[in-house]
């Protein structure tokens, strides 16, 4: 049986047809007497809606039946009306022409917000696939419209320096302005903006970042764009990194078939103590995330293939090493690169961890 969509929307055409805006201006004894006077209609289907105006959620348009429209929809959040009509009104209040849920035939989407009809601003409130969510962005920028993702949020994020799971769908949503890409996020109720930045892939949807917050009011746009890290800053994400090492050898270590593992199989080449590798494994390389293996895995084949004279491409197509979906193999062979050129630098001697974070900070800042 297919899922019933509810859409809830917050723009509705007028047996006029003209455009009736939720944006607050209303408030609901007004809504309740403009519902007996008015019929409302869906600007993309033109079916009937229902306006809503209820105690607790934030009045909004339903359609009455089933809906067909052709446009992508999610089921409303109470969560997702409060952030659009923020949003809205943090453009309007910087004398940007914002619409709200522009619907855009030529591709069959509708845009939560478009502003100054060159910025397609999407509210995202639940998952969405990878796939969808390229869909849709490549539909907007057939029409030269740059799409920008914000990760709607229940609760507040922990800021500084941290260990971060990330689903596929908010890997996805990553801006790419500048060197250092980041997720935006929105928290309605505080009507403040989060940032992930500096993310650094570890293993799976393990990543370390760092999250830092800004007002709506002390907020611009275009959306202010995160700085690097610092070096004291980069020494936590370099202790994360280290505890995450270890937890992920002491895994291993527990492996039922070790002949068959291979970290230990890499550990036994490389003539490596399987509970002790070297400080060169296992730490922090930007772009990383091309690779499916985890940190320290990767590393080891990279070490591996560097001290049998293979080729960069060679371990690439090899299969030991499985890239990313949307990975291209020049990409992966530039991160092996930086890491084998990060590990040469190390020179076999022994580190201390001042030396260490020396080289690895430096090896970040040089592919910023």
């Amino acid at each position: 049986m297919e899922k019933r969509r509810v859409i809830d929307i917050l723009v509705a055409k007028t047996e006029q047809q003209e455009l009736f805006y939720l944006t607050g201006q209303h408030d609901r004894h007004e809504l309740q007497y403009i519902r007996t006077q008015r019929r409302f209609f869906c600007p993309s289907c033109q079916a009937p809606l229902l306006l809503k105006i209820g105690v607790i959620n934030i009045p909004h348009f339903a359609h009455r039946t089933l809906s067909g429209c052709d446009h992508y929809s999610e089921p409303e959040s109470s969560l997702h009306l409060q952030g659009k009509l923020l949003l809205h009104q943090f453009f309007k209040q910087r004398n940007f022409k914002v619409n709200l849920e522009n619907y855009l035939p030529e591709i069959r989407q509708r845009a939560d917000l478009l502003v100054d009809g060159q910025y397609a601003i999407e509210f995202q409130c639940s998952t969405i696939s990878p796939e969808d969510l390229q869909q849709r962005s490549q539909g907007y920028r057939r029409l030269d419209i740059k799409d920008i993702w914000i990760k709607g949020l229940q609760e507040p994020c922990n800021e500084g320096i941290g260990l971060l799971r990330l689903k596929s769908h908010e890997i996805a949503m990553q801006q790419k302005r500048g060197a250092l890409p980041f997720i935006l996020l929105f928290f309605p109720p505080a009507n403040r903006f989060y940032y992930h930045s500096n993310l650094l892939f570890i293993s799976s949807n393990r990543w370390v970042g760092k999250t830092k917050s800004i007002s709506a009011a002390m907020q611009v746009f275009p959306f202010a764009v995160p700085k690097p890290l610092s070096k004291a800053e980069f020494k936590t994400v370099m202790e994360i990194f280290k505890a995450e090492k270890k937890r992920y050898i002491r895994n291993q270590l527990y492996a039922e078939n070790r002949i068959r593992n291979v970290y230990c199989r890499l550990c036994y080449e490389l003539r490596m103590d399987m509970a002790n590798v070297p400080e060169f494994i296992g730490i922090p390389v930007r772009g990383a995330q091309c690779f499916k293996e985890p940190v320290v895995l990767w590393q080891l084949h990279a070490v591996a293939a560097q001290e049998k004279k293979i080729p960069l491409r060679d371990l690439i197509r090899s299969g030991k090493l499985t890239l990313s979906a949307g990975t291209q193999e020049g990409q992966a062979a530039a991160v092996l690169e930086d890491y084998l050129s990060c590990f040469l630098s190390f020179g076999g001697s022994a580190l201390t961890d001042n030396s260490l974070l020396d080289i690895v900070y430096h090896n970040y800042c040089k592919t910023l």
